[in-house]
């Protein structure tokens, strides 16, 4: 247990002891205002370092000012203030001018020496300004249930006026200091206060004031009891919280001393602090402190520390309210504010101050400084997050110190309501509830039948209940709906759930008590006047005033809520006639009060035409219908989430493994998906945990004994999954034992996973657990889990992974290094590309502070991870890689091969001009290089121009590259650069139309194999698809493409198996399967843009509008084609630009526009170019059906022969089909030639049928 005297001044100890029941007292002794100035600006620097630099803020506060407390201590003084950056010292006793003096003098040499250890953003320029006042000191200790000391009077002005008026290393008294001290020890300055001449102190210390035996009831009455029973277990580690932070300003205590004296001040002070107090306790907002200022002082408050709770910010709003209209005697200014705030103890272990810093707290207290009395003033994210709404008015924008812009603030008026469920920032598709849809509109439709209905929905935050009954709700006939929505303060508060949805019923307009009260008779007259006599009772629950009536006076207040709820149920019946759905949302939080006539209304709903649904969590508080049925929602299956998080990033689609991430953190939440998805969007990080996620689960893991809570904390850091082996050791190594009640105590969170170890139960409690930790203590548990794994374990190639994340979260960069490549190598003999970049990473980053790695491991590091990269389809991230690479390699050869590979991405990523330059470059590095290395580069050259041909659609050129670059690779043998150069050979042969095609891709895909070149082999198998295609073996060409897919994923790459599923997809579309491809298109297409694959996704674009125009969508399949063609001409691919054109051709003819399908046959031809011969039985098809159309048969006849006879010249069975069909419906439609008619169909319905394409 921690003595919590440590935390009070001894002189508030001791007041009883000295004046039994006083208010105030007047001590002779000398107050010490100590002010280090530069450290607000240290702090703003440190701050910009976001959480990191908030805990270096505690460091170095506890490395400036411990020395300072034990100083003052080891001279009798006592600290009464801590201000973040100042000090208030109070000294008693003989000689206290003296010791005051000497202990300011050293504490200026102690910040000296404070100032000479450097911090992260340099070294501390520090300096401190001292104000020293000695004579009648008046304190005051004031408040109920806690008695806060303040420090005011002339004494507090008087010292606070010398501080402004000493310069930085200054110390200056007033003129009844420098009277106790001996005459040369001070200079007279003209403002008439003194300047402390010495540097060194002149007299002895006399050792620390005695503080008196603890006392925990007196104790209690001097500190608030929430928190010290927080602090009372052991000194809480340091943590990062998010909380919303407020301060309050009172003044004007200067005058009530002059003019009414110390009682009357009191007094006021007393009222003050009492009212401050009994707005907090309800809200759960804990008062951190107080400090003095000039006239006044300030009260600290905090909601959501030491621990949080629900709604953090709308508890805050809520009792700055009601502070802010108590009539209380002082003026008061408040600002709030909301953020991450750093949490710890400063000080020392005799003296000590819980506090919260950072950048919030800063904002927080600039806020209040710029509001008026008497008003609140609150940044625009403390409204955005509370659950209630006020009237608002913007105030400023002010500028602020720290702030690059102007801060906006709003003025805070009166509460006006509940806040709605906050609106998602993308409105995901409602899927994966259809059961539970059913059963919710079920029980709605036999409840507005008449027969009446209640039904309870329950599961935990952010699985989707609120959404289920509004989803059901929607899609449900009915008259009226009623919603009361249940808030988490509102337990403790009457009928307020039901006072606003009452007041919107009877058209109560928000005005003073008695205006509404009258609006309340006025609308019973109205709706229901045989009401009017109970207007009292249903008054209580829309809280307004309105005259006693006879009826409810001569009521026995036994009865009173009987009376109440019968008459709650007939204004119901008279407001809302007909069918009602009355929706009970957040039902766990209802006030008892409201409870009892909640329960009375669904007792009342049998019989009526009356739906009542209520929506909780699993709680076992507040509104539970003991009737109707129960629906208890589970997480998402994965599937589901994996949809969700498809739809949310539609517009900027996610590649496949940052979506698994997601899908596996979320744990079916779909919440989480919702925030997570918009960060991502945002930041380009999918690790981030939503705040309004961890601010639910923060609340569920503070409810923990904070011994147990220290525990989770722990295990957090070991992983989802850990050896309880491991947690044992870690918890001995922080003096910590895992008992036999703990595992139990975390049972709700962890779970066995085998025998002997345990994991967390959902990940979110971890990732939310584990972000509470200060960033020193988890570097320190880290490298405590990593050196207690590497001596126990047996397989370290297996702990590997674990090991290098363990030493990378502890700054141990020689074990990271190690461990890093080592899981790195092993998943990247796995295929497993993702795991095997983020280890190359952490050994890169490491790898700085390591003067033993050379520039040439660096650079091999570098090179590896753009080829993972490439293959995972991060593709600005690979050619980041290669450049990084490439700089460090000195050996030109070396750094020619690291160009040649990032020449292969650039031409992926479709940037074919970028890519020739970066050729070029690599074979001038060559010209001075002469030899076997050299000449394996150069085949590697050669082989890229080849690729680079076949992009800008010159098979010609690209054939010749590709010959010289196998050619060169069968010289040195190189089976794998073979390969590849055939690979391009082939294709270059097929783009061209010559025979060879087949021959050159089967070697290639047998050399392949043979060198176990996972890439190369699934290109192969997806080129054979394609030669299959084009010769009418569709069911082989699915064979190739479904293998080639198949080897792609064993090898980690995404997106080279999303392009060959477009090749499915086209055969699917072909042979009528429609849903299937719609399916498979939709998947590609988002993998391919996610992975900047832009060609190919133009390829699926394209597939898609053919689609549409297959399912009749015309508009969308035109829109689509449209889209295609325009890209495929920014990206200089001028056939497949007439390709689309001659889908658009194809549209216009199912729009019955054949002159207009004539007309883009024409600019398709023109696009294309020469090159158009390629698609010149494509041309025919579409111009002679167009011809057809227009009555000239004689023409149309003409070109399907030249169709027919180019079809069967390139093997394009599909078109010979087509063109058959076509002949076949102009001879019938002519009545020539029935012979010919019918045979064609018949040979149609036969290629068809081969094709399995439905005729």
């Amino acid at each position: 247990m921690i003595d919590l005297r440590r935390h009070i001044p001894p002189v508030a100890l001791t007041w009883d002891d000295d004046t039994p029941g006083a208010l105030w007292r007047v001590l002779d002794g000398t107050l010490v205002f100590a002010d280090v100035s530069g450290f607000t600006a240290l702090t703003e620097r440190l701050s910009r370092r976001g959480r990191i630099g908030a805990e270096e803020i505690v460091e170095t506060l506890n490395r400036v000012f411990g020395p300072m407390l034990r100083i003052a201590a080891n001279r009798g003084g006592e600290l009464l203030k801590f201000g973040g950056d100042a000090l208030l010292f109070l000294f008693q006793g003989d000689d206290h001018a003296e010791q005051a003096c000497d202990a300011a003098v050293e504490m200026r040499t102690a910040l000296r020496q404070a100032a000479e250890v450097p911090t992260s953003v340099g070294r501390l320029r520090l300096s401190m300004s001292v104000g020293v006042h000695s004579g009648d000191i008046h304190l005051f200790l004031v408040g109920s249930p806690t008695r806060e000391l303040l420090v005011l009077g002339p004494g507090a002005t008087a010292t606070a006026e010398a501080e402004k008026a000493a310069h930085a290393g200054q110390v200056v008294t007033t003129a009844g200091t420098g009277a106790r001290l001996p005459g040369d020890a001070t200079l007279a300055r003209e403002d008439g206060l003194r300047l402390l001449r010495r540097r060194v102190p002149r007299s002895a210390p006399t050792g620390p004031r005695p503080v008196p035996p603890p006392d925990d009831s007196h104790i209690r009455s001097l500190f608030p009891q929430a928190l010290g029973e927080y602090l009372a277990p052991a000194i809480p580690d340091p943590e990062h919280r998010l909380a919303a932070i407020a301060f309050i300003r009172f003044s004007g205590t200067d005058a009530i001393l002059t003019d009414s004296g110390p009682d009357a001040l009191a007094t006021a002070l007393d009222e003050t602090v009492s009212i401050v107090e009994a707005a907090l306790a309800p809200e759960d907002v804990t008062l951190l402190g107080t400090d003095i200022d000039s006239d006044g002082g300030k009260f600290f408050l905090a909601s959501g520390i030491p621990v949080a709770s629900e709604d953090n910010e709308g508890r805050m709003l809520r009792a700055l309210r009601r502070i802010a209209d108590s009539p209380g005697p002082l003026r008061l200014q408040i600002g709030t504010n909301r953020g991450h705030v750093f949490v710890a103890e400063v000080g020392i272990e005799e003296r000590g101050a819980y506090s919260g810093m950072g950048d919030t707290t800063n904002t927080a207290a600039r806020i209040m400084a710029k509001t008026p009395p008497g008003r609140i003033f609150a940044h625009p994210s403390v409204l955005e997050h509370s659950r209630t709404r006020f009237a608002v008015t913007p105030a400023g924008p002010f500028p602020m110190k720290g702030k690059v812009l102007p801060v906006l603030v709003y003025d805070v008026g009166e509460e006006i309501g509940t806040r709605d469920e906050p609106a998602s920032g993308t409105k995901l598709p409602f899927i994966g509830r259809e059961k539970e849809l059913a059963q919710v509109c079920a029980a709605l439709e036999e409840g507005l039948s008449g027969k009446g209905s209640v039904l309870t929905i329950t599961s935990e935050s952010g699985l989707g209940k609120t959404r289920l009954a509004r989803e059901a709700i929607d899609s449900t006939p009915l008259d009226h709906l009623l919603i009361f929505r249940a808030e988490p303060y509102g337990s403790a508060n009457a009928y307020r759930m039901l006072r606003d949805p009452l007041r919107g019923l009877l058209g109560i307009e928000r005005a003073d008590p008695r205006t509404m009260g009258k609006a309340l008779i006025e609308a019973l007259e109205r709706i229901a006047p045989a009401l009017v006599g109970l207007a009292p009772l249903l008054a209580d629950v829309a809280q307004v005033e309105v005259p006693p009536t006879a009826e409810v006076d001569q009521l026995d207040p036994r009865y009173r809520p009987d009376r109440l709820a019968d008459a709650f149920v007939r204004l119901l019946e008279r407001a809302l006639p007909g069918r009602l759905v009355i929706a009970v949302e957040e039902a766990h939080w209802a006030d008892a009060a409201s409870v009892r006539l909640l329960d009375r209304v669904a007792a009342e709903s049998a019989d009526r035409p009356w739906a009542l649904l209520a929506i909780r969590r699993s709680h076992p508080v507040g509104f539970q219908p003991e009737t109707g049925a129960r629906i208890e929602l589970a997480p998402l299956p994965n599937h589901v989430i994996e949809g969700l998080v498809i739809a949310a990033t539609e517009a900027t689609p996610l590649r496949p493994h940052e979506i698994a991430a997601i899908v596996n953190r979320a744990q079916g939440n779909p919440l989480f998906v919702d925030e997570i998805t918009r960060i991502a969007l945002g930041a380009g990080s999918v690790e981030a945990l939503p705040e309004s996620v961890g601010a639910a689960l923060t609340a569920q893991i503070d409810a923990l004994h904070p011994r147990v809570r220290r525990i989770l904390r722990y295990c957090a850091v070991l992983g989802r999954s850990f050896r309880t082996e491991v947690l044992r050791l870690v918890l001995a190594a922080e003096g910590l034992e895992l008992a036999a009640g703990d595992l139990e105590a975390l049972s709700s969170f962890l779970e066995p996973d085998g025998e002997h170890r345990m994991r967390f139960r959902n990940s979110l409690v971890r990732d939310a657990t584990y972000e509470g930790l200060a960033f020193r203590i988890r570097s320190r548990l880290h490298q405590t889990a990593g050196e207690t794994l590497e001596r126990i374990s047996t397989d370290l190639d297996t702990d590997a992974p674990t090991l290098a994340l363990h030493f990378w979260r502890a700054g141990d960069a020689e074990r990271t290094w190690r461990y890093a490549r080592r899981a790195g190598d092993m998943a990247r003999r796995a295929y497993a590309n993702v795991e095997a970049v983020e280890m190359y990473e952490r050994a890169i980053e490491v790898s700085r502070r390591l003067p033993g790695v050379t520039d040439d491991e660096r650079a091999e590091l570098w090179s590896a991870l753009g080829e993972l990269r490439e293959l995972a389809g991060v593709l600005d991230g690979s050619v980041d890689a290669y450049r990084r690479a490439a700089a460090l390699t000195q050996d030109p050869v070396a750094r020619a091969e690291i160009m040649a590979k990032r020449a292969r991405v650039h031409h992926r990523a479709d940037a074919a001009r970028t890519a020739m330059r970066v050729v070029t470059s690599a074979r001038r590095l060559l010209a001075d290089s002469p030899g076997p290395r050299t000449e394996a580069v150069t085949v590697r050259l050669d082989n890229l121009m080849a690729l680079i041909r076949l992009a800008q659609e010159k098979p010609r050129d690209a054939r010749l590259w590709a010959q010289r670059a196998a050619e060169g690779a069968r010289r040195s043998n190189d089976l794998s650069s073979l390969g590849s150069a055939l690979l391009a050979w082939g294709h270059a042969a097929w783009q061209g139309g010559l025979p060879e095609a087949g021959e050159r891709i089967r070697e290639a895909l047998e050399i392949n194999r043979e060198c176990g070149e996972l890439y190369g082999e699934a290109v192969a198998r997806a080129n054979l698809g394609v030669l299959a295609f084009d010769a009418g073996r569709w069911s082989e060409a699915l064979d190739w493409y479904r293998s080639s897919r198949e080897v792609g994923l064993r090898a980690g790459m995404d997106f080279p198996a999303a392009e060959t599923d477009l090749n499915i997809a086209e055969i699917l579309i072909h042979q009528g399967r429609l849903e299937e491809a719609h399916s498979v298109l939709v998947s590609a297409i988002r993998v391919l843009r996610a992975s900047g694959i832009e060609s190919a996704a133009v390829f699926g674009y394209q597939l898609l509008a053919r689609l549409h125009l297959k399912r009749g969508d015309l508009i969308e399949a035109d829109r689509l084609a449209r889209g295609v063609i325009e890209n495929y001409l920014d990206l200089g691919s001028q056939l497949s630009a007439a390709e689309g054109t001659l889908l658009r051709a194809e549209i216009a003819l199912e729009r019955s526009s054949p002159q207009e399908a004539l007309q883009l046959l024409a600019e398709a031809e023109e696009i294309g170019g020469a090159a158009a011969v390629a698609l010149s039985a494509q041309l025919q098809l579409i111009r002679a059906d167009a011809l057809h159309r227009l009555g000239d048969a004689d023409q149309a006849r003409a070109v399907i022969d030249a169709g027919l006879e180019e079809a069967r010249a390139q093997g394009l069975l599909f078109e010979e089909a087509r063109l058959l069909e076509l002949r076949a419906r102009v001879l019938s439609a002519a009545g020539l030639d029935g012979h010919d008619h019918e045979r064609d169909a018949a040979r149609a319905r036969e290629l068809l049928s081969e094709l399995g394409v439905p005729a």
